[in-house]
């Protein structure tokens, strides 16, 4: 089986790519595939969090344990994290510079099998050099949804 993923980097201009991976993939393989297809080299420290459809950070897998409860992305196959069509989770790639990737299930293959363990199939814009340091905000004060009546909410 594979799994159709669109990840989008965080950032203020566009950059994102599809990826389809195997649906055996663990989650430590699907981190260096996602950082490799962003351009970075996979030797930073790196983490998942479980997302819900606000995008709010929850359960956290890590690249290694520091105590006896943490979940680790070593051994557990994308299949289990990633269940159905619009499900989420949020890739913080490199502590020091805080790159996040959002990174959603858009489709599941249940026939297809190909050789490889992933494909880029889309590929849009390029990762800045230097990453955001807030993103959020780049006013001093925060922008305010509710107040925009552009935004169907």
């Amino acid at each position: 089986m594979r799994l159709k993923f669109r990840i989008i980097l965080n950032v203020k201009d566009d950059v994102l790519r599809d990826i389809i991976v195997d649906s055996s993939t663990s989650l430590l393989e699907f981190s260096k595939i996602i950082s490799d297809q962003f351009g970075f080299d996979s030797t930073e420290i790196s983490t998942f969090h479980i997302s819900n459809e606000n995008w709010e950070q929850l359960e956290e897998i890590k690249i290694f344990k520091i105590d006896d409860n943490d979940e680790i992305m070593d051994k557990a196959p994308i299949s289990n994290y990633f269940v159905l069509n619009g499900d989420k989770m949020i890739f913080v790639y490199d502590f020091l510079n805080y790159w996040t990737f959002f990174v959603e299930l858009y489709e599941i293959d249940e026939l297809s099998n190909s050789g490889s363990k992933f494909e880029c199939i889309n590929s849009v814009g390029d990762v800045p050099k230097e990453a955001p340091s807030d993103i959020y905000n780049n006013t001093n004060e925060a922008y305010n949804f509710d107040q925009d009546e552009s935004l169907d909410l």
